[in-house]
């Protein structure tokens, strides 16, 4: 392997671009980015990880890391990685009894939190965790508190380490070229939808062979500028951004509020930027919104402009014959209009990579046709993010692209997706039955069904536990439809129902703008109720008979994590949703 571990990764980059820089971020809302060059990124990392050895820290350690994505993530978790330590990263919105969950089945004893907001929720459990020896503050806005031996601030730490630099030099150095390739390098706690998370260890090698190998089918290069948004806690941003950014020399722009993106996308350089199909899906429905606003001439001419580009990138996808005719209305569009919509969104940007879910395909269409391309893959924390993906110019729409070539997948006789490789962990950590029921006979049992089309691209048909089974026996998997209704401006959220019913049902939220705008639009007649029906009756069309949404009922607020209805991730928790809605869902039926 090209490294021994991630450490030894970040180092050797970090002599070879130096002077180059590697972070860019926003101190306050309206101020110009800052820039860190990778010389001045390895000095930090050095002394955050000497300082922590010196607080008593070793290796074969966990380290706890509570932080939204930003740039002092990368810092602190390439400090632990140096140290041979594992780094145990918690999701900004988790829970108290997640947290306190994680740091005693995890054990750990110091842990990294951004700000007074993220210690409160340790701190008032001091007296629970025994073992736990220090929380280290990221961001001490002169709000931390003073003499308590417990707490201790990420600039304290680096002093330490500034004094550690001066009286042994190469002990930085030699630390990380004692740290093996089978260490554990992280553990993952899966955020679930249902039951506790379970802890996933991930070695060096795993996270290197997983990071690696992306370059075979969606290469980079040093002059690329990367977004950082989704959650550095999650396997895709830390394994498809993080790790493979370092290895391919990218820059980091950090973006730590959702409606900063677009922003940053249209004035900040941006090339690339990892996302789930949700942000995509919002970003289409903007645009489309802002379409449908023009006068009724106007629209039509954009949307043939867009029905030119979808058409023109369908045909070439699927290697048909493409005609002079065709090519130049495409071109005249792009010229005319499409540009446009694409500079709007971002001048610079050249493709997204999304995964987590499955990605509506005429939304991928829809952006190819503007000039971005999309890369959909698929991953899980088990498998170290990616196992599949679609190929830069080989994309098929609809699929989550074709395996790795460190990973074998085959699809058992029930459509469930198993695979077995480099990258795959080796069992849960501290559970010995979830182990087993997950790995069988060397190969991991996912959860998820797919089928493999005849060129190899994997297709994801439904999660194994959300499916639901109609009164008439049919297998239905509700994020597909999930999805379309999601497609609708007026419609932010869905939860298809139906388990063993004679129809199927969902629980809508609404965009509040979206449907205010409408209704100041229309003033007194706007019945809210009736044009979601027409919207949802619209999206019937497109489904089978026995997919298509009966009754449905608009629930009072959003789905939240706070709430506990979502994982961090945003996944729907649909057990709990149907718990809490057990009375309006069975209202439906």
């Amino acid at each position: 392997m090209k490294y021994k571990n991630l450490a030894e990764l970040f180092i050797t980059k970090a002599q070879r671009f130096n002077e180059k820089t590697l972070i860019r971020y926003q101190k306050r809302p309206n101020d110009e980015l800052t820039s860190i060059s990778w010389a001045e990124s390895y000095d930090k990392v050095e002394s955050i990880s000497l300082g922590l050895a010196k607080l008593g820290a070793k290796a074969k350690d966990n380290i706890g890391l509570l932080a939204i994505t930003y740039h002092k993530w990368l810092f602190c978790d390439l400090a632990i990685l140096s140290l041979g330590a594992s780094t145990v990263p918690l999701y900004h919105n988790c829970s108290e009894e997640t947290i306190l969950y994680i740091i005693e089945h995890a054990e750990l004893e110091y842990v990294f939190v951004r700000n007074k907001i993220q210690l409160q929720k340790i701190r008032a459990h001091f007296d629970k965790l025994e073992k736990l020896k220090y929380v280290i503050v990221l961001e001490d806005r002169g709000d931390i508190p003073k003499n308590q031996p417990k707490i201790i601030t990420l600039d304290d730490i680096i002093r330490i380490g500034d004094h550690e630099k001066k009286n042994q030099a190469d002990l930085f150095k030699e630390r990380i070229k004692a740290i093996q390739e089978e260490d554990i390098a992280t553990i993952i706690y899966t955020s679930g939808t249902t039951g506790i998370p379970k802890g996933v260890p991930l070695t060096h090698k795993n996270c290197l062979s997983a990071a690696l190998s992306i370059y075979e089918y969606v290469p980079l290069h040093d002059k690329h500028n990367t977004l950082s948004f989704l959650p550095l806690a999650h396997v895709f941003e830390r394994i498809c951004g993080q790790f493979y950014g370092l290895d391919q020399g990218v820059t980091f722009t950090y973006c730590d509020k959702a409606e900063s993106i677009p922003k940053f996308l249209k004035h900040e350089n941006i090339t690339m930027m990892l996302v789930v199909p949700r942000i995509l899906e919002k970003m289409h429905n903007q645009i489309t919104l802002e379409i449908d606003k023009q006068a009724e001439l106007v629209q039509d001419t954009i949307y043939k402009a867009l029905d030119f580009g979808v058409n023109y990138h369908k045909k070439k996808l699927r290697k048909e014959k493409i005609t002079f005719l065709e090519h130049l209305a495409y071109t005249a569009a792009k010229a005319t209009i499409l540009n446009k919509i694409k500079n709007k969104l971002s001048p610079s940007l050249e493709f997204f990579v999304t995964g987590g879910a499955p990605l509506d395909p005429e939304i991928l269409y829809f952006f190819m046709a503007i000039g971005i391309d999309i890369h959909e893959g698929y991953g899980l924390t088990e498998t170290t993010a990616p196992l599949t993906v679609n190929p830069r110019l080989a994309s098929k729409p609809g699929t989550v692209g074709i395996p790795f070539g460190h990973f074998d997948l085959k699809i058992a006789q029930d459509n469930e997706i198993l695979c077995k490789g480099p990258s795959l962990f080796s069992g849960y950590y501290k559970d010995e039955a979830a182990s087993k029921e997950a790995i069988i006979d060397g190969w991991f049992h996912t959860g998820d069904l797919g089928e493999f089309d005849e060129e190899g691209y994997l297709k994801i048909i439904g999660r194994k536990k959300d499916l639901l089974i109609t009164a008439g026996g049919k297998n239905i998997a509700p994020i597909k439809i999930e999805q379309k209704l999601c497609q609708s401006h007026f419609i932010s959220q869905a939860v298809v129902v139906g388990d063993r019913e004679r129809y199927l049902a969902a629980l809508l939220t609404l965009d509040k703008i979206a449907v205010e705008e409408w209704v100041h639009e229309r003033k007194e007649d706007s019945d809210v109720y009736e044009h979601i029906n027409k919207e949802v009756q619209q999206i019937n069309a497109s489904l089978n008979n026995y997919e298509t949404i009966k009754k449905f009922a608009i629930l009072d607020q959003e789905l939240s994590i706070e709430a506990g209805e979502l994982t961090p991730t945003l996944k729907i928790k649909r057990n709990v949703v149907n718990e809490k809605y057990a009375e309006t869902i069975q209202g439906l039926f």
